[in-house]
């Protein structure tokens, strides 16, 4: 039997860093594609709740749900706590959907399981819920 290397395991605060790095980088990363970057594919999700493309430039909503997004990602980097985390997955989810909604195939709802998931693990790993239910214990 071979012997593990002690730095082959990744310990709970290791994963919970890089957790919050996936979910911080995550929320950033696509806060920029409406606030810095004013992706035009934007206005199709935003088209769903009837509001066009002038209005939403005149309201400066790009910016708004973008940089909402990255002080989001900020925030959850240095202050993971579990309701954040619920509201970020909840959003995250949310958000997702937006894409078949607006047209675009179910593969882009798919294809970000791991951002729509990363808060909900990370809320395990921090432990919570304190009482799992029975079929989730290990």
């Amino acid at each position: 039997m071979r012997a593990e290397h002690p730095s082959a395991t990744i310990g709970r605060s290791q994963l919970d860093w890089l957790l919050r790095l996936a979910v911080a980088g995550a929320l950033v990363g696509h806060g920029a594609y409406g606030a810095v970057l004013a992706r035009e594919s934007w206005y199709s999700y935003f088209a769903v709740f009837g509001l066009s493309e002038s209005m939403v430039e005149s309201t400066g909503l790009l910016r708004i749900i973008g940089g909402a997004e990255i002080a989001l990602g900020v925030i959850v980097l240095v202050f993971p706590v579990p309701a954040l985390l619920l509201l970020l997955a909840t959003w995250r989810i949310f958000a997702e959907l937006l894409r078949p909604i607006a047209g675009e195939p179910v593969w882009e709802f798919i294809e970000r399981a791991s951002n729509m998931a990363a808060p909900v693990v990370l809320l395990y790993v921090r432990g919570w819920p304190r009482s799992l239910p029975g079929w989730l214990r290990t």
